[in-house]
């Protein structure tokens, strides 16, 4: 059973590793060595437990398994940067394998050798999880800004659905530590039924981690919200029960209009001129905008001004903060900065200087 169990999550561990790389080979992102890092820390762990013979079991590969599911649920949300989890990850990962390699040599010929590795195991990996969750949520909460984002409702959804993760993983964890008491068959069964429940909740944690869904929320309404955050609702144009037909049709002239022939680059145009090209009263066409994509119309151009000056920024970083905005848009470089500010909880100097990081780290990582 031991054997069965053991090749059954090296299987799984190997088969999430080998998809993930082949799918993201030339990308050297920290986030994927963060999902790489968690399946080969487990193999690892359980090689280790194999070439250890008659002192490994089922228990011992159950913590293996918890091991490695604690070390994915670091896994940073959208917002988050991922350099904080990597390092934690990683030593805790070097911890547990240098811990399961030296604990024979530490105890030998004890008798309570299985009891003692899997009570240590379990305490260490509270204590990580602990620690690791403690100072991601005092981090959250000295960010303030975040609270206010424009993207701060899709970042909740994420907080609860790790919360909803977490919460699992403690549930599956004191399972298991009542199974180690359990003699007998009982205790096998629990403890075979707790490393799949393990298996399965590391699945889900992969492939959150690897298609950026929390697969908590439906992937519709996931859909759904980042298009209200971006001011873009043409993913409502079909639900014609919630809006009304000639209000999604006329903010789908809206966004074509914004999209393709760029009108928010003169810094005059105004609501008058945007009925005039989309055929509508201004009346209407504010309220459309109000309702579709949450934003006033001076919101809603200073947005598309904002996303234009961003590309323009990926183009030519040392592009000036004043020619980015006249180039977007703006009047002045202190409306510019304000809006810039709104849109994206950063000034146009910091924004630079987080994506020229995240450039270089990228090009380091290759």
């Amino acid at each position: 059973m031991t054997t069965i169990i053991a090749v059954s999550v090296i299987v799984e561990l190997s088969a999430f590793l080998l998809y993930d790389s082949f799918r993201n080979r030339g990308n050297g992102s920290l986030r994927l060595a963060i999902r790489l890092a968690a399946g080969i820390a487990g193999i690892i762990l359980v090689l280790i437990e194999l070439l250890q013979g008659g002192k490994s079991g089922t228990d011992i590969l159950l913590m293996d398994m918890m091991v490695a599911t604690e070390m994915l649920l670091m896994y940073p949300c959208s917002y988050e940067k991922p350099s904080f989890p990597l390092k934690t990850e990683l030593a805790a990962g070097i911890i547990a394998v240098f811990y399961s390699a030296g604990f024979p040599f530490l105890f030998p010929g004890s008798p309570l050798f299985r009891s003692q590795r899997m009570v240590l195991t379990f305490i260490y990996v509270m204590a990580v999880f602990t620690f690791h969750h403690s100072a991601v949520a005092c981090r959250r909460l000295r960010g303030i800004r975040l609270f206010f984002r424009n993207s701060a409702v899709w970042h909740s959804i994420e907080d609860y659905a790790r919360f909803l993760y977490s919460m699992a993983f403690v549930c599956l964890g004191t399972v298991s530590s009542c199974a180690m008491t359990v003699p007998g068959d009982a205790g096998l069964v629990m403890t075979v039924v707790c490393t799949s429940s393990f298996m399965a909740l590391y699945a889900l944690l992969y492939l959150r981690a690897l298609t950026g869904r929390t697969l908590v929320v439906d992937p519709r309404t996931e859909d759904r919200i980042k298009d209200i955050i971006k001011g873009n609702l043409r993913t409502s144009f079909i639900d014609k029960a919630e809006e009304d037909r000639k209000m999604n049709n006329l903010y789908r002239k809206v966004m074509f209009l914004m999209t393709e022939k760029k009108p928010y680059l003169d810094p005059s145009f105004c609501m008058n001129d945007l009925a005039e090209q989309v055929y509508s009263n201004k009346l209407y066409v504010s309220k459309t905008i109000n309702i579709l994509s949450g934003r006033n119309f001076r919101q809603f151009l200073n947005y598309h001004r904002i996303q234009h000056a961003m590309a323009l920024f990926r183009k030519d970083p040392r592009l000036k903060v004043s020619e980015a905005a006249e180039m977007s848009g703006f009047n002045s470089t202190v409306s510019f900065n304000m809006a810039f500010k709104v849109n994206t909880g950063k000034t146009p100097s910091e924004w630079m200087q987080e994506h020229v990081r995240d450039q270089d780290e990228r090009l380091a990582s290759f």
